[in-house]
C-alpha cells in the first residue's frame, strides 16, 4: 500500500474553482500553446475516469485512486507555494541589493562632489600662485593683449551707457506722459465732483417740488397751503444762511473773478431765493390745477436754462453742472406732467406700481408694464406677443438690448442719474488704477535702468583706471604685474672696500716677466737672475701681500697708508 499524505493545517481548501484551475493547468501543460482556462477541461478529466455525476466523484475520491489524485494535487499546490515563496524571497534580495547599490552610488556621488570641490580649491590656489609669479616681461606681453581688450570693453560700456540713457529717457518721457494723464484724470474727477454738487442741488430742488401735494388727486388748495409753509421755511433758511455767510464786498480788481466763481453757499442762497419767488407767485396768483403748476415749473426750468446758456456764451463762468442740472429738472417735470395726465405710471425697482416719485424707479407706458422683467441685476424689455416660457438666450440678449436702448426714457431722473454716476465712478476708478499700475511699472523699470547705469559707470571707470595704469609702463603697479626691486648702485666707498677689486689692483701692479736667464749661470744659481732684475716695487708688493687678510678689511687710508 502506498503511503497517503494526510492534509495539514496549511493545506489549501479544495473547492470547485481550485479543482477547475488545477485541471486546466494540467491540460495546459500537455498543450502549452493554450492560454485560456477552459472549465470544460475539468469535465474532460472526469470523463476520462468514467465519472459522470457528483456522487461518482465523491465515491472516486474515497477510493485509492482518489486519494492518489488528491495527494498529487496537494503536491502540485505545495510546489506552487514554494515557487511563489522563492520568487518572493528572491525579489526581496534584489530589492536589498538595489538599495545597497543606490546607497553606494549616493556615497560615491557625495565623495566625488567633495573631491571636485577639493580639486577646485587646489586649482584656484595654483592659479593665484601663478598670477603672483608672473614676471615683468610676461606682464608686458599680457598688457599688450589686455590693453585692446580694455579698449573694447570701454567702447562696449560706453555704447551700453548710451543705450541705457536713451531707454531711460524714453521711460521717463512715458512716465511724464502717464503723470500728465493722471493729473488730467484728477482734474476730471475734481470737475466731476463740482458738477455733482450742482446736480445734487438741482435734484434736491426737483425732488422738493415732486413731493408737493400735486400727484395724489388732492385739491389744489392743499398746494396753496403747502406754498405758504414753504415760504416760511425758505425765508428762515435764507435768513440763517445770510446771517452765517454775509456777502463779501469785492474789490475792483477781483470783480470779474468774483462774478465768475460762485461759492456753494452763494449758489444755495440763489436757488432758495428762486424757489421762494416761485412759491410767492403761486400765493399771489393761485393755480387752477396741478398740471398748471407743473407746466409753470417746466417753463421756469426752461427759462433758467436758456438764460444760463446765453450767459455761458457771453462769459465762461457757468459750469456744465449748472446746465445739466437744469436739463434734468426740465426732464423730471415733463415726467411729472405725463404722470398727472395718466400717460405714464410709476414703478419701483421691483417693477411694482407706486404713486410716489420718491419710491419710483421707472415711468413707463401702462400698456408695456407686462413686458418688463427683472433679469439678474438688470432688467429686460420683452417684445410683444412672445411666449415667456420658451425664451432662448438670444431672446434674453435682445430683450436686454431693448432695455438699454429705452433706459434713458423710462427711468426716473434721480435714480437714473445716480446709476450713471456710479458707472462713471467705476470707470474712473478703473482708469486711475490702470494708470497707477503703469506708473508703478515704469518707476520700477526706471529704477532698474538707473541701477544698471550705476553698474556700467563703475565698470567703465574701473576699465579706464586699469587702462591708465597699464599706460604708465612697466614701473607701474598693475593687478597683473609685480614691479621688481631696483638694484642698489654701489657707492665710491664700497668700491674701495671691495676685496675682489683690491686683488685686481694688486695684479696690475706686478711687472712683466723677466727675460730668460743665462744657461750656465742661471742653471747653477736660479735665484740670482730673478733677484737681479726684480724691481724695487716687488719687495713692497710682497710685503703687502703678506699683510693682506680677507677677513680683516681695513680702511683705504690705513691700507694705502
Amino acid at each position: 500500500m502506498p503511503s497517503t499524505l494526510l492534509p495539514t493545517e496549511s493545506m489549501p481548501i479544495l473547492n470547485k474553482n481550485r479543482l477547475e484551475q488545477l485541471f486546466a493547468r494540467i491540460e495546459r501543460n500537455k498543450n502549452p500553446n493554450t492560454t485560456e482556462t477552459d472549465p470544460y477541461l475539468a469535465i474532460q478529466f472526469l470523463s476520462r475516469f468514467g465519472l459522470t455525476s457528483a456522487k461518482k466523484v465523491i465515491e472516486f475520491l474515497h477510493t485509492h485512486g482518489g486519494t492518489e489524485t488528491i495527494n498529487m494535487i496537494v503536491q502540485e499546490i505545495i510546489k506552487e507555494e514554494a515557487q511563489i515563496q522563492y520568487v518572493r524571497d528572491t525579489s526581496e534580495e534584489q530589492v536589498l541589493k538595489h538599495q545597497q547599490l543606490l546607497f553606494l552610488l549616493m556615497a560615491f556621488i557625495a565623495k566625488d562632489k567633495k573631491l571636485a570641490q577639493h580639486v577646485n580649491e587646489i586649482i584656484q590656489k595654483q592659479i593665484e600662485q601663478k598670477l603672483k609669479e608672473i614676471k615683468t616681461v610676461e606682464a608686458k606681453k599680457s598688457s599688450s593683449i589686455i590693453i585692446p581688450i580694455l579698449d573694447e570693453n570701454i567702447r562696449a560700456y560706453s555704447s551700453a551707457l548710451r543705450a541705457v540713457d536713451q531707454h531711460l529717457k524714453s521711460l521717463e518721457d512715458e512716465l511724464e506722459q502717464i503723470e500728465e494723464e493722471l493729473n488730467a484724470l484728477e482734474n476730471e474727477a475734481t470737475l466731476a465732483e463740482e458738477n455733482h454738487a450742482y446736480m445734487i442741488d438741482h435734484l434736491e430742488e426737483l425732488n422738493a417740488f415732486l413731493q408737493a401735494p400735486l400727484f395724489n388727486n388732492q385739491p389744489i388748495t392743499h398746494f396753496v397751503s403747502h406754498s405758504n409753509q414753504q415760504i416760511a421755511n425758505l425765508s428762515s433758511q435764507l435768513a440763517f444762511l445770510r446771517a452765517q455767510h454775509p456777502p463779501q464786498t469785492a474789490n475792483s480788481s477781483n470783480t470779474s473773478k468774483s462774478k465768475e466763481i460762485e461759492s456753494p453757499v452763494a449758489r444755495k442762497i440763489r436757488m432758495l431765493q428762486e424757489r421762494l419767488d416761485f412759491y410767492n407767485a403761486q400765493v399771489v396768483q393761485p393755480p387752477q390745477s396741478p398740471e398748471q403748476v407743473v407746466q409753470q415749473l417746466i417753463e421756469r426750468a426752461r427759462f433758467r436754462l436758456e438764460k444760463q446758456q446765453r450767459s455761458s456764451e457771453e462769459t465762461s463762468s457757468v459750469y456744465e453742472g449748472e446746465l445739466e442740472g437744469l436739463r434734468l429738472q426740465e426732464r423730471g417735470f415733463h415726467q411729472a406732467l405725463q404722470y398727472l395726465k395718466n400717460e405714464k405710471i410709476l414703478l419701483n425697482s421691483q417693477l411694482e406700481r407706486v404713486n410716489d416719485f420718491s419710491q419710483a424707479h421707472f415711468i413707463i407706458d401702462p400698456s408695456h408694464q407686462g413686458r418688463y422683467r427683472k433679469h439678474g441685476d438688470s432688467y429686460i424689455f420683452l417684445p410683444e406677443n412672445i411666449n415667456t416660457e420658451r425664451l432662448t438666450q438670444e431672446d434674453f440678449l435682445q430683450a436686454r438690448q431693448n432695455y438699454e436702448r429705452l433706459r434713458s426714457d423710462i427711468c426716473c431722473v434721480t435714480p437714473h442719474y445716480h446709476e450713471q454716476r456710479q458707472q462713471y465712478l467705476d470707470a474712473l476708478f478703473n482708469r486711475r488704477q490702470c494708470l497707477q499700475d503703469r506708473r508703478i511699472n515704469f518707476i520700477d523699470r526706471i529704477d532698474e535702468d538707473k541701477a544698471s547705469k550705476v553698474q556700467l559707470l563703475h565698470a567703465l571707470s574701473s576699465a579706464k583706471a586699469q587702462r591708465a595704469l597699464l599706460n604708465q609702463g612697466s614701473e607701474a603697479l598693475t593687478p597683473f604685474t609685480i614691479t621688481p626691486k631696483p638694484t642698489r648702485k654701489p657707492s665710491r666707498l664700497d668700491q674701495q672696500n671691495s676685496y675682489s677689486l683690491m686683488m685686481n689692483n694688486l695684479e696690475c701692479s706686478v711687472s712683466s716677466p723677466a727675460p730668460a736667464p743665462c744657461l750656465n749661470r742661471d742653471i747653477s744659481n736660479p735665484g740670482t737672475g730673478f733677484n737681479d732684475r726684480a724691481s724695487p716695487v716687488l719687495d713692497e708688493l710682497l710685503r703687502r701681500l703678506d699683510e693682506v687678510k680677507p677677513e680683516d678689511t681695513k680702511l683705504p687710508e690705513v691700507r694705502l697708508g
